[in-house]
């Protein structure tokens, strides 16, 4: 028992200290703390592996009662029956005291003593932390046994205690031995304790891992106890049974109550997890395993997870849950491993493996060698430094490497610019002539990168056709004028510069305003501030327009500034493309006032400079070539700048210049050429013919072409503009190339007999017939014809020779106009007699008309001559087709009028009878005005009446009269038929009466579910009844009252009498009246309270209509029943379908009888009433006097008439109110079909709702007259609004014309420069190819020529300067395939044609045979053009889907242009050949295909100069074609001259580059960091 208590209590202490650890992994704050799994009997229900178990065989054994003598309880032991059996598995199950179960061995007489020994083996299946191992035997303790454990399966085992009577004998152990401080704490002891043979049942052994262990109260930092607790298998070794010495006599019986029986085997622990884990659950192979927290993994928590190696492994403690951290590797890895090293260095054990984007270091923290971070930081790249420029293959943290001198690029890959030649030891300096150069050079060859206009290895010489090598020059050489007669020229002297200026000192000098279509405006000049101005009313521009100073012939300006100083009144400025416009020669430029590097203009006085000349850094529009610029300047008409940009507002103008050139001394004009001119032309600018030459474009001016005067030796000279020569020997022409008039022969013989006389008369020319040489007179006098003149000519007639008789003059035929001018043989040549008369003429001289035609034969128009009479058969006399000759009248048949008798006389017909018309006989009264159908006779009749002759009235029609008959128009269901009497009365069916039978008879009613008038029910006979006694008794009163005054005179006693009946009559049918008036008054308000509710109802009964459509047959039915109901109750509820019904009936009945005759009968009562009061009254007096008898009588008399007509006023009120009764009865029977099937509704609310709508509809009223006024007062103030808005608006009306119209032209302008520059691309590629085929005509022709010979020696030079270009361009030839390579080919050709045909232009023989073969190869190259260009179109479209359309306005389209042009030129400078050349393609083809502007005159004449080119090819006509190539290499130069431009581009690159350079830190760039993340 004391061993059990240290049992407990070793076990609260370890619950105790385990406490907190017993928690989840994690407090609450997500910390991590130490966790464990909860403490079981880790042994429960485990299978126990013993070596030794009882009932193999079976067997007897005996319980041991310890008293000698006493007979033993013996029992079986049978492993097959499980009532016997006693295996290993009874240790571990449930231990129940009432039922204890038990492990038993066999017994002592099997030969169970030591040194025999029995072992019982608990697999735990996984590492336990072991509190105590408990055994609870059945029998007595053993004498001897041991406990064992193992940390693994497959480890050594363990003793863990000994327990024993005789522990030195048995075990080599001191009995109660203990462990000291600092002596081995994983020895196991030995104890006699717990080996006592007593108790002999029931005894436990418990044995506590940690009991007498030093270390155990400080465990979490004792490794040596954590292993000694540890332990993954028990084992139990029995080695000696406790007896009591009886056994040494071998008594059976005794040795069977000698054996080890067990009856609970209990291990208390936690499943082994480190502290990292608060369970242990079963994995995939059904092992248990521990539930890892803490970044931690394994069986039992025991190693971090991979990438949790940032410090090392440790068992969690009550004070640190020593988790796993994961390593920093900056995102570069996944895995790392733990570095001790590492970790005592740095606190950081974590070594990073595997570093990805070419990092390096533990945490990935620095880039490998040779390799740089990029500018996010988060990735390496390679320096990849060029090893022969760069000083080190190391690049700084931008990845610039260290460059060698004269080397640039971030990987010192090539050259500075002004640099060439990339080698071990640097780039050598470029040698290039600073004016000519952009100081920039190839940087493998050292040639230098020329201006536009310049050429040569170091660019020190003008390109042929340009002069004046500038550095001021951007284009380096400025362009020969010469007036297009020649490309050589070179600067001359005696010119120095001249300015023209305005600047407004003493007036506006000139200056004028003018708008954009062309009116004048008053420009203002300011003495103050002198300056000029103008001002605009609307958004329109207006201009300044500059004085006669500025016009004129200003060539020198070419390429010098246009200055002026300008500032506007406010900065809402919306520029244009036209804010500077230079006009002449019929040319016009424009630029905006920001283009060419110039400020935004402002309130402040700006200068603002524009160069004249042409290059794609100026950007004129439209794109003049340089030639056309100077042209321009040549004939300057107009010099505008735009004054304003806004809506009234100013522009200030001050300090115009316009650089120029004059002779006399001053600084010098370098730009003034000095042209070499060709032969045939004279003059500084060539723009003179030299004697025996003319122009042969006289049209052109000075900068037509001039030629040679060919006058077919008639003449030595012409004139030098129009080129016609002096014509002698009677010769004339241009070229005096004919004969003059009268004189006849070949004139280009060339001598002076080449014309002689015509033998012809006075006046004619004459001709010589080329196969029979005869002398032909060509130009006879009028009227004559033949060899000499000798006959008539057709139209004429006479005898010229006499042949006849005496000899006649030819006379023109007089046919009067009536003949086909141009028909031949219109008269007889001898007697004039007309043979083709026209216009239905006929006569000697065509004077009067053919027989059947009649008119005027003489009529000036053919309109009004002759025309065919065209009589009547029908109507003409014998069928005559003659007719008078002038006024075409046929001779007619009786009663047939008009000139063709093709009609009756009014009232006749019958025209065909060919016996002349029949009379119409119309009924007068039936017809409309007597006449008849012309065919059938028929009368037009009046509306109603039929009958050829009107005479009858139609069927259903009546009343025959002049205005025609009238309809019947009978009710159909009430009338018999519907035809009438002749007094227009239907005859009705029973029931109907009426005129035309529509109304039913009195007492009837309709019904439409029953067709004709239904009689009344029988409660309506009694109401008539008595309307008929009233009735009565009315007529009786009028009786009395016509009795009246029908005598002269009464006597007291009758009047008497009859006043006092005529007073009773009247007080009972006033009593009577009053009794109907009440009982009809509470029948009208009951009519009038339906009637309110049904109106209240009616708008929404229109919603539920479709639904009662489906409900009339009920209501047939209801109706039905209704007629048999004879009284009218008070409905209780209006909602009542029922009660609706009789009300509605009611209403129906009541309105056609009762409420007629009620009112009647109330009016008539009243009036009766205050009738007979007055005549009581009347009467009364007479008792008074009977001289005043007569006088009342009258009075009464008058009263009566007065009583009597409004009786009949009344009768007339009643039958209006009887028909709105029946309208209003037929509105019930309609409102009651569709009540039928409405549901209950309530009243009271119906007409709260109506109240509220009623209120809501006056307050509504009410604003909508104060609305109403407020609006008239608004509309009062917004007329004066109103009036300018209507200006406003028709002023932008007129803006929007215009501005439509500008669209629709700018539309249009754009169709035609889109088009213009297809058919450019087209003619300019064709160009090429012939400038190219002619250029081996050319070497054929000129190869002994000098200049040729010089051209053939600088192909080789051309070829070099297109080196770089080809060499670039290689791998897209590649993509591109044949077209590119053709395009190459056509490109060389086009070079090297441009160079000699400058030289072909002096020096050009021609030959027939070489002519035919250029013709030859003309079409040859005709079809590789066709070829070639479908080709092109191929890699147009495939290089077409990669160019982004510019959609940008005029202006900024043109800029953006000319930057892609830079953009493709600095492209070619970049590293990568094939995206940078495959862009540079790319722009050149969206220039092409997105010019914005295009001058179609221009256009035109290039396109008028190919078709010209191809014409006089194929008529061998080599001198044309030759001036043609000319102007063809001109455009061959301004192509290679953008190539230039592209180079210079290039070098501005390369200077921005030497700029960065500089700016670049001195010192090394190759120093590695160290461990930096």
């Amino acid at each position: 028992m004391r061993c059990l208590a240290l049992l407990l209590s070793l076990g609260t202490l370890w619950v105790t200290r385990s406490r907190g650890a017993m928690d989840e992994c994690a407090d609450e704050a997500r910390r991590p703390q130490r966790c464990m799994p909860e403490f079981v009997n880790a042994a429960f229900n485990v299978t126990v592996a013993a070596t030794n178990t009882c009932g193999s065989p079976p067997e007897e054994y005996c319980v041991q009662t310890g008293v000698t003598g006493v007979t033993k309880s013996c029992h079986i032991c049978d492993a097959r029956d499980p009532r016997q059996q006693h295996g290993a598995a009874y240790l571990t199950d449930y231990n129940n005291q009432a039922d204890t179960t038990w492990w038993q061995s066999q017994t002592m007489l099997a030969g169970i003593q030591y040194p025999s020994a029995i072992n019982l083996t608990l697999h735990l299946g996984k590492a336990f932390d072991i509190t105590y191992v408990r055994l609870k035997f059945h029998t007595s303790r053993p004498e001897s046994f041991a406990i064992y454990k193992r940390t693994r399966e497959d480890g050594p085992w363990v003793p863990y205690q000994y327990y024993s009577g005789s522990c030195e004998k048995t075990y080599g152990k001191m009995n109660r031995g203990f462990i000291r401080t600092h002596e081995d704490e994983q020895q196991a002891l030995c104890t006699d304790e717990f080996s006592d043979i007593s108790p002999l049942t029931g005894g436990n052994v418990a044995f506590s891992t940690l009991e007498g262990r030093p270390s155990a109260y400080n465990f979490d930092y004792s490794p040596v106890l954590q292993d000694w607790v540890t332990a993954t298998d028990i084992r139990v070794t029995l080695n000696r049974l406790n007896t009591f010495g009886d056994e040494v006599f071998n008594d059976p019986k005794v040795l069977k109550s000698y054996y080890y029986a067990i009856s609970d085997f209990a291990v208390g622990g936690r499943c082994k997890c480190n502290g990292h884990a608060s369970e242990c659950v079963k994995n995939e192979r059904h092992k248990l395993v521990c539930n890892c927290k803490h970044n931690t993994a394994g069986d039992d928590c025991s190693t971090c997870k991979p990438f949790f190696n940032d410090r090392p492994w440790g068992r969690a403690t009550a004070d640190n849950a020593n988790e796993c951290l994961p390593c920093d590797c900056n995102g570069k890895s996944g895995e790392c491993s733990f570095d001790a090293e590492l970790y005592r260095a740095t606190g950081h054990g974590g070594h990073c493996q595997d570093c990805a984007d070419n990092t390096a270091g533990p945490h990935c923290e620095r880039c490998l060698e040779n390799y740089y971070r990029d500018g996010s930081g988060q990735r390496c790249l390679a320096c990849s430094c060029n090893t022969v420029g760069s000083l080190s293959t190391q690049c700084d943290n931008t990845g610039r490497c260290s460059c060698k001198p004269g080397v640039t690029g971030d990987k010192c890959d090539r050259c500075q610019p002004g640099y060439h030649s990339l080698t071990e030891a640097g780039c050598r300096p470029c040698s290039c002539n600073p004016a000519g150069s952009t100081q920039e050079c190839d940087v493998n060859t050292g040639r230098c990168q020329c201006k536009e206009n310049v050429e040569g290895f170091n660019c020190d010489r003008c390109k042929l056709g340009y002069f004046n090598l500038d550095p001021q020059n951007a284009q380096g050489c400025t362009p020969c004028f010469c007036f297009h007669h020649s490309t050589v020229c070179q600067s001359t002297d005696g010119y120095s510069i001249h300015t023209i200026t305005s600047t407004f000192d003493r007036g506006d000098e000139g200056w004028t305003g003018q708008r954009r279509h062309g009116s004048g405006v008053p420009v203002h000049w300011s003495p103050d501030s002198q300056e000029i101005s103008l001002v605009s009313d609307d958004y329109f521009p207006v201009y300044f327009v500059a004085p006669e100073k500025f016009l004129g012939n200003h060539l020198l300006s070419y390429g010098q500034n246009l200055s002026l100083n300008f500032r506007v009144e406010r900065r809402d400025t919306r520029l244009s493309a036209e804010d500077v416009v230079l006009e002449g020669a019929g040319l016009r430029v424009a630029v905006p006032l920001i283009a060419q590097g110039n400020a935004y203009p402002t309130e402040q006085m700006q200068t603002f400079v524009f160069r004249l000349h042409h290059t794609a850094d100026y950007p004129w529009r439209p794109n003049l070539e340089h030639a056309e610029f100077q042209k321009l300047l040549h004939n300057l008409t107009s010099i505008k700048i735009r004054g304003t940009y806004s809506e009234r507002s100013a522009g200030y103008l001050d300090n115009v210049s316009l650089v120029s050139a004059r002779r006399g001394p001053g600084v010098p004009a370098h730009w003034v050429e000095k042209c070499v001119c060709p032969q045939g032309y004279l003059g500084q600018h060539c723009g003179q013919c030299a004697a025996g030459y003319r122009r042969s474009k006289p049209t052109l001016g000075l900068f037509s072409p001039c030629e040679s005067c060919n006058c077919n030796g008639h003449s030595d000279t012409c004139d030098s503009m129009t080129g016609k020569c002096d014509c002698q020997h009677n010769t004339a022409g241009m070229s005096c190339e004919r004969c003059k008039d009268g004189f006849y022969g070949d004139a280009t013989v060339g001598s002076p007999t080449d014309c002689q006389e015509c033998p012809c008369p006075a006046a004619a020319s004459c001709a010589i017939v080329p196969r029979t040489k005869e002398v032909v007179c060509t130009n006879c006098p009028t009227g004559t014809t033949g060899k000499r003149c000798e006959l008539c000519d057709d139209g004429f007639f006479g005898d010229p020779l006499g042949t006849t008789g005496t000899a006649r003059a030819c006379r023109a035929c007089k046919c009067s106009d009536n003949i086909d001018p141009n028909a031949v043989g219109n008269c007889d040549r001898e007697t004039g007699e007309c043979l083709k008369c026209i216009y239905n003429t006929d006569g000697f001289f065509c004077d009067r008309c053919k027989e059947g035609f009649y008119g005027h034969a003489l009529a000036a128009s053919p309109a009004d001559k002759c025309k065919a009479c065209s009589c009547s058969p029908y109507g003409t006399v014998d069928r005559q087709t003659t007719c008078m000759q002038v006024t075409g009248q046929c001779q007619c048949l009786p009663h047939v009028i008009d000139r063709d008798c093709s009609a009756c006389e009014p009232g006749f017909y019958n025209l065909r009878s060919s016996q002349g018309c029949e009379r119409c006989n119309c009924n007068p009264i039936g017809s409309t005005n007597g006449q008849c159908d012309i065919g059938s006779g028929q009368c037009e009749c009046q509306p109603g009446v039929v009958g050829q002759h009107c005479d009858r009235c139609e069927v259903n029609f009546f009343s025959f009269s002049s205005s025609g008959c009238k309809p019947c128009d009978c009710d159909p269901e009430g009338s018999q038929n519907a035809q009438c009497r002749e007094d227009g009365r239907c005859e009705c069916r029973p029931g109907f009466v009426g005129a035309r039978c529509d109304m039913c008879e009195e007492n009837y009613f309709y019904n439409r579910s029953t067709p004709g008038c239904q009689q009344c029910p029988t409660c309506y006979s009694l109401v008539r009844d008595k309307v008929n006694q009233q009735r009565q008794k009315l007529h009786d009163l009028q009786s009395l009252i016509d009795n009246l005054g029908s005598k002269d005179t009464v006597t007291d006693q009758d009047f008497e009498d009859r006043l006092k009946e005529a007073e009773k009559a009247i007080m009972d049918l006033l009593m009577e009246a009053q009794a109907s008036k009440d009982a009809d008054k509470g029948l009208l308000e009951r009519l009038k309270s339906i009637n309110t509710t049904l109106m209240t109802q009616w708008d929404r009964l229109q919603n539920i209509r479709n639904t009662v459509d489906n409900t009339g047959t009920l209501a047939d039915k209801a109706l039905k029943t209704f007629l048999t109901f004879q009284d009218i109750k008070t409905p209780t509820t209006t909602g009542d379908p029922s009660n609706m019904t009789l009300l509605a009936e009611e209403a129906r009945s009541l309105a056609e009888k009762h409420k007629m005759e009620a009112d009647q009968i109330e009016k008539i009562a009243k009036d009766a009433n205050d009738t007979s009061t007055k005549a009581y009254n009347l009467l009364k007096k007479t008792l008074d006097g009977e001289n005043k008898i007569s006088n009342d009588i009258d009075e009464l008399n008058k009263k009566y008439n007065e009583t009597k007509e409004l009786a009949k006023n009344l009768e007339k009120q009643a039958s209006k109110v009887h028909n709105e009764a029946e309208e209003a009865g037929t509105k019930a029977m309609k409102i009651y079909a569709n009540f039928t099937s409405l549901p209950p509704f309530d009243v009271k609310s119906l007409e709260d709702e109506a109240n509220k709508i009623k209120k809501e509809a006056s307050d509504l009223d009410k604003l909508i007259d104060k609305t109403e006024k407020e609006y008239n007062d608004l509309r009062e103030d917004l007329r004066a609004k109103e009036n300018e808005v209507r200006k406003l608006l028709e002023k932008g009306k007129t803006e929007q014309q215009t501005a439509d119209q500008l669209l629709a032209r700018a539309d249009a302008a754009k169709a035609l420069a889109e088009e213009a520059a297809k058919r450019g691309v087209s003619t300019y590629v064709e160009a090429q190819e012939i400038l190219a085929n002619l250029r081996d005509f050319d070497q054929r022709v000129n190869d002994n020529k000098t200049a040729a010979e010089e051209a053939m020696k600088r192909i080789p030079l051309i070829n070099a300067t297109i080196n770089e270009a080809n060499e670039k361009t290689r791998q897209a030839e590649a993509s591109l395939g044949n077209a590119v390579a053709d395009a190459k080919e056509a490109k060389g050709k086009a070079e090297v044609a441009e160079k000699i045909a400058s030289d072909v232009q002096k020096n050009s023989a021609k030959s027939k045979e070489d002519a035919d073969k250029a013709f030859e190869d003309t079409m040859k190259l005709d079809e590789e053009v066709t070829n070639m260009m479908k080709q092109l179109s191929a890699a147009e479209n495939e290089l077409g889907k990669k160019t982004e359309e510019a959609n940008q306005d005029m202006m900024m389209a043109s800029m953006a242009s000319e930057g892609a042009k830079k953009a493709e030129e600095n492209a070619r400078k970049a590293k990568d050949a094939v995206r940078t050349v495959l862009s540079a393609i790319n722009d050149l083809l969206g220039q092409l295909g997105n010019i914005d502007k295009v001058d179609l005159s221009k256009l035109d004449q290039i396109d008028s100069s190919l078709k010209q080119a191809k014409d006089k090819m194929a008529g061998s006509n080599l001198d044309k074609k030759l001036k043609e190539l000319n102007e063809m290499a001109k455009s061959q130069e301004d192509m290679i001259s953008g190539y230039d431009q592209q180079i210079r581009e290039i070098r501005k690159d390369i200077d921005n580059l030497n700029d960065i350079k500089k700016t670049l830190p001195d010192g090394c760039f190759n120093t590695p960091s160290l461990e930096r993340p």
